[in-house]
């Protein structure tokens, strides 16, 4: 059986003027003898979003067996509270920037990193590695200097990445352009050429999941936000 990928909530890059919504994308995996992983797990604007997606798949939050974080910007960790079971997973250069990140980079928490450090969270040294059986993962630094992404085969015999802000839209997949790039050694156009040469569907942080076809990158369901104004 092969691996399979949910996307719970989608990612959108929508702003205002003076800040933005900024919903990160949430995907459910499911791997062969493993209990469930969630890749990212969103903020509160997002919470009830996921809580009901976990449960159009029949599952609570205690079944989730490891949480793996893209990086440690809020946006994207901020309902790991949520999952108390899980074994939680994130980059050890990413744990070491977010400590000190520099003054432009404002998306960090310092509650989370207290509240992360007292779940002994398992951090990875390695480039790349193998988190299960056919599951890895792959040191993508850019936006952050410690982010990695997860990668796969799926049953159709297609590379499934599942980016996190490595690559956050369509544009920086095309572009290979990184918008709010805080890795010093400015390697995020060398991790999204990687993502481009290698994927055949892209979870990207902020966008629709991106589709490999003849004429270039596509994408079939838009991301909807119903607005509702009281």
């Amino acid at each position: 059986m092969a691996i399979k990928h949910h996307v719970l909530v989608n990612g959108n890059s929508l702003s205002f003027r003076g800040g933005f919504f900024g919903f990160s994308s949430i995907v459910l995996i499911e791997a062969p003898g493993c209990a469930p992983i969630l890749f990212d797990t969103g903020h509160h604007s997002t919470r009830l979003l996921l809580l009901e997606a976990l449960k159009q798949h029949g599952l609570s939050p205690d079944a989730i067996g490891t949480v793996f974080l893209s990086h440690l910007h809020f946006d994207h960790i901020n309902n790991i509270d949520l999952f108390p079971n899980a074994d939680v997973y994130f980059g050890a250069q990413e744990w070491e920037y977010a400590q000190n990140p520099p003054p432009a980079d404002t998306f960090g928490s310092f509650a989370m990193n207290a509240y992360l450090k007292s779940r002994s969270p398992q951090l990875l040294v390695a480039q790349e590695g193998e988190l299960k059986p056919g599951l890895f993962y792959r040191h993508a630094p850019g936006h952050t200097p410690g982010s990695y992404l997860l990668h796969f085969k799926n049953a159709a015999n297609q590379t499934v990445v599942l980016a996190g802000d490595a690559c956050k839209t369509y544009r920086e997949l095309v572009t290979q352009v990184v918008a709010s790039e805080f890795d010093e050694q400015q390697r995020g156009g060398a991790t999204l050429k990687w993502i481009a040469d290698n994927a055949d569907i892209v979870v990207a942080g902020h966008f629709s999941e991106l589709h490999r076809s003849p004429n270039g990158w596509i994408w079939s369901d838009p991301t909807h936000l119903d607005l509702i104004v009281r």
